[in-house]
């Protein structure tokens, strides 16, 4: 059920229901729009689905240089509470 409280899923699903009521009216100018909203919610998504991926892979990334930056320091047989505190 939490596929269908996506917006995206949502904009799909309510998109293709106009076109497919245009379609069956006859209504070219209405099925166009329905169209053109369906691709433009498709790149919304892409491009957010790019800004998450690229997010995480930062997140990913800071962790593991948090990860090393903490064995540098149990090497050295320094404490390792500097990182909690951050």
């Amino acid at each position: 059920m939490k596929m269908l409280k996506d917006m995206g899923t949502q904009s799909y699903i309510w998109s293709g229901f106009g076109g497919f009521i245009a379609w069956l009216g006859d209504q070219q100018n209405l099925m166009m729009l329905s169209l053109a909203v369906g691709i433009l919610t498709a790149l919304v998504n892409m491009y957010q689905k790019c800004r998450e991926g690229r997010i995480k892979k930062r997140e990913e990334e800071r962790a593991e240089e948090l990860h090393q930056l903490k064995v540098a320091r149990l090497r050295k047989g320094l404490d390792d509470d500097w990182i909690k505190k951050t």
